[in-house]
């Protein structure tokens, strides 16, 4: 099967494809919305959601789940290490209506590796390969009768609510909806079981390379896709992606495989799909403060350092809009705002006023003189 056949077994889409990788404390919609307009990536995905905090707690974790039409196609990626919270988590990312599931097997995380989620899952391939049989089975059951399962009263109502939400946005935008959209999610959202992929985010090992007996494992279990990182949980996200390792991925199997890891710039991805024959690549900490690098014009473009200020501003917007100006909510922007200032006149000088704000307000003033 060649590259592009392959390529358009994810979501329908040409080859090659270029998504903006799923990150903690990164991805939300704010974020993905600025990535979206401004760089317009193939795909989107959310930062990783727990499986049983949806299940036992949606009312606190779905605020992760949180999306924008203009995203699609919208994927969510959800963590854990019990099968069968996998199942019924399953049906409330399609019942809200997103294009797809992914599963996170990549997280180095300290906190997510000891619980056994994430790459920790490379040590219990049996569990790994259960998880995947568990979140296909939630799709088909879905398909089967649209019903929501393995939740209390409370966080079903929650659930509910939150999906009627997005159900009338959709309905109040007036999009058409058709068997032939490739966005599955919204035939969902009024009221169509479809059947939605599943895909998996890994890593090449866990203390050290172990691709192919890994790869040959998760292909059991048949995901639509695996999108795997160069490196180890050991390396973290220091030392250099290997991608050699990619390549090897994507010779051993036929399932489509996507790659990510030390994509710096727009030049980068060419390099990373002539070097490994994947049918894509994930972008993750080069987007940062930079939604233009997926934009294929972006080594002709000269960012000003007005625009770069302007975009910020409207990041902002949104975040303040989304959590309803709270204050302890927004000085999560910072860290944005420092990325945003890379390579600024004054760069020190405004990065010392930026890390001490604590609204949109103050973010503006601080910046009347820069701008």
């Amino acid at each position: 099967m060649s590259k592009i056949e392959k390529s358009q077994k994810v979501l329908g889409l040409k080859y090659p494809i270029v998504s903006l990788s799923p990150m903690d404390g990164i991805t939300d919609s704010p974020f993905r919305q600025i990535i979206k307009k401004y760089g317009n990536p193939d795909i989107i995905f959310t930062e990783f959601t727990h499986v049983q905090g949806l299940l036992m707690a949606p009312w606190n974790t779905l605020k992760h789940f949180y999306y924008e039409e203009v995203e699609r196609p919208v994927i969510a990626q959800i963590y854990g290490q019990d099968p069968e919270l996998f199942y019924h988590a399953t049906k409330i990312v399609i019942a809200l209506g997103f294009d797809g599931v992914d599963i996170n097997m990549g997280c180095p995380a300290k906190k997510v590796r000891a619980a056994g989620s994430g790459a920790a899952l490379i040590r219990t391939p049996d569990i790994a390969r259960e998880i995947i049989f568990q979140v296909k089975r939630g799709v088909n059951d879905w398909v089967k009768d649209g019903k929501l399962t393995g939740m209390s009263n409370k966080a079903m109502k929650t659930v509910e609510a939150n999906v009627t939400i997005f159900r009338n946005r959709l309905k109040k935008m007036n999009i058409e909806v058709d068997n032939n959209s490739n966005f599955k999610g919204r035939q969902n959202l009024i009221g169509k079981c479809i059947e939605i992929p599943v895909s998996v985010k890994t890593r090449i090992g866990y203390d050290e390379p172990v691709t192919e007996s890994w790869i040959k494992n998760l292909e059991k279990e048949s995901p639509e896709w695996i999108s795997i990182h160069g490196r180890t949980l050991k390396q973290m996200y220091g030392g250099g992606a290997d991608w050699d390792e990619l390549k090897k991925a994507v010779e051993i199997t036929d399932i489509p495989i996507m790659t990510n890891g030390d994509v710096k710039e727009f030049s980068d991805i060419k390099k990373m799909l002539d070097h490994t024959g994947s049918i894509g690549v994930l972008v993750g900490r080069a987007s940062f403060g930079n939604p233009w690098v997926f934009n294929k014009d972006y080594e002709n473009m000269e960012i000003s350092q007005e625009e770069k200020i302007r975009v910020m501003i409207e990041h902002a917007e949104l975040f303040d809009q989304l959590n309803d100006s709270e204050e302890k909510a927004f000085v999560q922007m910072r860290k944005h705002f420092g990325w945003y200032m890379k390579g600024f006149d004054r760069a020190k000088e405004l990065r010392s006023k930026l890390v001490r704000v604590r609204s949109l307000s103050d973010l503006k003033e601080s910046l009347k003189e820069f701008s």
